[in-house]
């Protein structure tokens, strides 16, 4: 295969933004924002006032993707594709959705509604909520901008600094390198590389005066450390379900901390486990964002001597029961639905931590063989 050096002929920025808006898989999103799930394009040459988005995509839970596609031979200068990115951003969040989705309209290959765009995908949300979830990220400014190129790599450590140096909103900027390569038959293999160094923006306080959206960093003391876009969609959704969530929640985890436990938050909030004798962590449940907590993956990674005991511990906790099908072993309350994560927390959070370091001690009994049993 030879390798295509992006820039020459017809591979152009125009040809990798019609690359990527065919085939927005090329995009290595997993390794960015675990929890975005799929990318769905919407449009090319979006118009912001402050220039045009080269790509612009959603998920179907609506966050929102830029892309800038730079070939850096091209002498554009680092400085100008950062300043462009955070105009961008800062424009979109004056937008409110109707606005967003007219500009959205006026660009290349552009849906009538951007709904339509996800609404026949499994994950999607309902309508209103969408629309909500779009607001929302656009209000706050919480996006994910990527830049894509070829030659990038040598880049990377001055983008990455002088991002630092800049307050912003609550977006993530990644840099990923695309390499493209040809065979005879003349077909293209794109091969995307995401550099060690992604930068999230620390939040600032976004004021408008006199109609530009200016950001003004944080006082230090106050800056939260970074978190992905991902966990932040994770918060708010327990925010709203009960202001008080957040905080009971990560009370539970700091339990949980002296233990080896930690979160994993990607669609939802895994807790997982390290052990030393463990070829992969051991995941003892995860916290969707609608509130449900499902143990399920526990019983595919442990023992039933192990999961079973720990499975009964939480549903006693909620007067539930244990559900142990062919297929699937959860704990369900009412029948068969997963009980919510206000019935464990805050007042069975003792138990709870309780029944996790059962788990772990039978982990290590099982280890040296005094208690038996198999891993389904």
């Amino acid at each position: 295969m030879t390798r295509v050096r992006l820039g020459d002929g017809l591979h152009d920025e125009k040809w990798l933004q019609t690359l990527i808006h065919h085939h927005p898989a090329i995009l290595p999103i997993s390794d960015i924002e675990p929890g975005f799930g799929d990318l769905i394009a919407a449009a090319r040459e979006v118009p912001t006032g402050h220039g045009y988005i080269d790509n612009l995509f959603f998920t179907p839970s609506g966050d929102i993707v830029l892309v800038e596609t730079k070939l850096w031979r091209n002498g554009q200068m680092r400085r100008e594709v950062v300043a462009q990115a955070l105009d961008y951003v800062a424009a979109l969040a004056l937008m409110g959705f109707e606005a967003f989705e007219t500009a959205v309209g006026r660009g290349q290959q552009a849906p009538q509604r951007l709904y339509d765009l996800v609404r026949d995908h499994p994950e999607a949300l309902e309508e209103a909520e969408f629309i909500d979830a779009v607001s929302l990220n656009l209000g706050r400014g919480r996006m994910l901008v990527i830049v894509l190129g070829d030659g990038i790599r040598t880049e990377t450590e001055a983008l990455s600094d002088l991002l630092q140096s800049h307050a912003g909103a609550h977006f993530t900027f990644a840099l990923v390198e695309l390499a493209t390569w040809q065979n005879l038959a003349g077909d293209i293999l794109a091969v995307p590389s995401t550099l060690a160094r992604t930068v999230m923006i620390e939040r600032g306080i976004v004021r408008v005066e006199d109609g530009a959206a200016i950001v003004h960093p944080i006082p230090a003391a106050a800056q939260k450390g970074p978190q992905s876009i991902s966990s932040a969609d994770f918060w708010d959704m327990m925010a709203k379900r009960d202001p008080s969530l957040p905080v009971v929640v990560r009370s539970f985890l700091s339990a949980l901390e002296p233990l080896g436990v930690y979160p994993e938050v990607k669609n939802s909030l895994n807790l997982k486990l390290n052990l030393a004798d463990q070829d992969k962590p051991i995941n003892l449940g995860f916290i969707m964002k609608n509130g449900t907590f499902w143990p399920n993956p526990a019983s595919g990674m442990l023992p039933e001597t192990i999961w079973r005991p720990y499975f009964e511990a939480l549903a006693e906790m909620v007067g539930g029961t244990v559900i142990d099908d062919p297929n699937s072993k959860y704990v369900a309350v009412n029948g068969r639905s997963g009980p919510r994560i206000e019935q464990f927390l805050p007042q069975h959070q003792d138990r709870w931590v309780a029944a996790i370091e059962r788990v772990i001690a039978d982990v290590g009994r099982f280890a040296s063989g005094e208690i038996g049993g198999e891993v389904c």
